[in-house]
């Protein structure tokens, strides 16, 4: 794997931690959706990376 492909794949994973963590803590639905959408993102991105 090349150094973007971990570094986006790092990052999908630390923000979906981050989205779980925050909707176990009740956090608004607003902010909870914002931070799923960005580690889908990410998620995304590092397919199209792995992909291509």
């Amino acid at each position: 794997m090349e150094t973007l492909e971990i570094w986006l794949v790092f990052l999908t994973v630390v923000l979906l931690g981050c989205t779980v963590h925050a909707w176990r803590l009740g956090n608004e639905k607003r902010d909870v959706a914002f931070l799923g959408a960005t580690s889908v993102l990410c998620g995304a991105g590092a397919a199209a990376v792995v992909l291509l």
